[in-house]
Parts: structure tokens; sequence; C-alpha cells
């Protein structure tokens, strides 16, 4: 079985739709800098308004988010992007089980109540789940490009 290798074209095309994308971002950033920042403004109190008032809810959200990244970096060892769809589908259902249960299949919500913890809020529980998510995006993906830039090092480097 033989891998074809992306010609020099094709490289060519992709790097320059990248930088034309790069470019496009940045110049939305500029002409829309206010709403963005205003629009990070609302999103940062949205989510610190749902940050649990009570000490074992906190603890639990923190853990969460650290757990969070240590799947991310987990994932990103397993390798590329179906870990990647895993990890993103992994973390919010079992925060969702955590707090919610599953009570079709008879499983109650009676972690969170047996750890003492008071129970989030349906929207606060989906809030957090959003955050995990970014935090796996934000571990995973510069994981993932660092990889993917030492393979193609490598393969520079034995090309010669």
């Amino acid at each position: 079985m033989t891998t074809e290798r992306e010609g020099g074209g094709a490289r060519f095309v992709r790097g320059l739709l990248f930088a034309v994308l790069i470019v496009a971002v940045i110049v939305l950033l500029a002409v829309f800098w206010r709403q963005t920042l205003d629009g990070a403004k609302s999103i940062g109190g949205f989510v610190g308004d749902r940050f649990p008032g009570d000490t074992g809810g906190r603890v639990a959200v923190v853990l969460y988010l650290v757990i969070a990244a240590v799947v991310g970096v987990l994932f990103s060892k397993a390798g590329h992007f179906t870990a990647y769809g895993v990890a993103l589908g992994i973390i919010p259902l079992l925060w969702f089980l955590f707090w919610e249960g599953f009570p079709p299949l008879g499983l109650k919500p009676s972690w969170a109540a047996d750890a003492g913890l008071t129970h989030l809020s349906a929207t606060n529980v989906i809030v957090w789940a959003v955050v995990a998510d970014i935090v796996v995006a934000l571990v995973f993906v510069p994981l993932e490009l660092r990889e993917g830039w030492r393979a193609r090092k490598h393969r520079l480097a034995d090309a010669d």
C-alpha cells in the first residue's frame, strides 16, 4: 500500500487559502473591534454569573475544567481529530450524567447529591459543558498543530 504525497500546487493553494482566511479574520476583528470586545465582555459576564456560589459547586466546576484539560492532552496523544470529536462529546456528556443522571434508564442524578453538592441548574450545567469543550479545544488543537508541524519537519529532514 502506498500513500500519495500531496503535490506542491495543492500545498501552495492550501497555504494561500489559509493566508486569505487569516487576513479576513484580522479585517473582521479590526472592523468590528468594539462589538467583538463588548461581546467578549458579555460572554465573560454571563459565564462568571453562572459560577456556583457554594464551595462544593466551585470545586466541582474547577475540577471538571482541569479534567477537561487533561482529557484534551490525553486524547491529543491518542491521535488526530477522531479523538478530538470523542473528547468534545464525552466531556459534556459525562458532566450532564453527573448532574442530571439519565432518568429513562433509571439513573437518578444522585452522584452530585451523594457528594454533598447542591444541584446546578440546567443552564449552568450547559454553560460549564460549553466552557469545558472550549478548554478541550484550546488544549487539543495547539497540541495537534504542533504534532503536524513536527511530523512535517521530520519529513523535510528525511527528504534531504
